[in-house]
């Protein structure tokens, strides 16, 4: 029996929902519905503090400890049919390694049965198997992960350099993802002023020598799709973390890169 799929949303306003859509999108079935993985996709944003407030030392409840209370709400429902899962959190602030970390030890204190898959790693691996030749790779993301320097800590094992946007211009691209009017978390769509920015961003990297552009932040998809852009692959992390979590549930049902 094929495990489940856990998603810890919540994270983001459609990052769970995005993620949820490309894990069915990355399995394979015989047409009927009974033949796609179960899901589990649980959303409490009222009680998971946002994750860079949180590592930028304001007064905010730790992120690590709301999501644990949505694990264990998991968990407890997994243990009655006595099921096992595979889950993704889809938030790229989350795996800086003093959320992540703690997070990952808490679950095996606590001794769930759920395992845990880490994004960042998930999306190196994705990237070496598309694009082997890839080096240089430009991350767009929130001051919260840039700060944190975890794709810089990861990449590094998969042989991969980092590359940002100038630090004096941090701030304009977290502000076309936090604006309160008109900021993809606000909006849940693309702003033209946000987008613009975002696309005039990913252009700075390609002109600065990126082999590829990753979308650092789960909102990022909606003002810039993945595939190509100026030349070079855009990668959205989410699709690497939803194959990988297909891959772990039921690698039979993993449908082959770009098909």
């Amino acid at each position: 029996m094929a495990d489940t799929v856990l998603i810890g949303g919540g994270v983001g306003p459609m990052a769970g929902v995005v993620l949820h859509r490309k894990v069915i999108e990355n399995t394979a079935t015989n047409g009927t519905d009974q033949d796609h993985l179960e899901v589990m996709h649980l959303s409490r944003s009222p009680i998971i503090a946002d994750r860079t407030e949180f590592l930028s030392g304001e007064p905010v409840a730790d992120p690590v400890e709301g999501m644990l209370r949505v694990f264990r709400m998991a968990e407890a429902a997994l243990r009655t049919e006595e099921r096992r899962a595979v889950a993704g959190v889809p938030c790229n602030t989350f795996h800086a390694a003093s959320l992540f970390s703690r997070f990952r030890a808490a679950l095996e204190k606590e001794g769930m049965s759920i395992r845990v898959l880490h994004m960042l790693a998930e999306t190196a691996a994705f990237i070496r198997a598309t694009e082997p030749r890839a080096h240089r790779v430009g991350v767009l993301s929130t001051t919260g992960t840039r700060s944190s320097g975890v794709y810089e800590e990861i990449f590094a094992d998969y042989g991969l350099e980092v590359a940002h946007i100038p630090l004096k211009r941090q701030a304009e691209l977290h502000e076309a993802i936090y604006h309160r009017e008109w900021g993809l978390k606000a909006l849940s769509v693309a702003d033209e002023r946000a987008a613009t920015r975002v696309r005039e961003f990913a252009s700075l990297l390609v002109s600065q020598g990126a082999d590829a552009v990753v979308l650092g932040c789960t909102e990022l998809p909606l003002a810039l799709a993945e595939g190509r852009y100026e030349g070079v692959p855009v990668v959205d992390p989410m699709t690497a973390l939803a194959r990988a979590l297909v891959r772990e549930a039921a690698p039979e049902k993993l449908i082959a890169a770009g098909q």
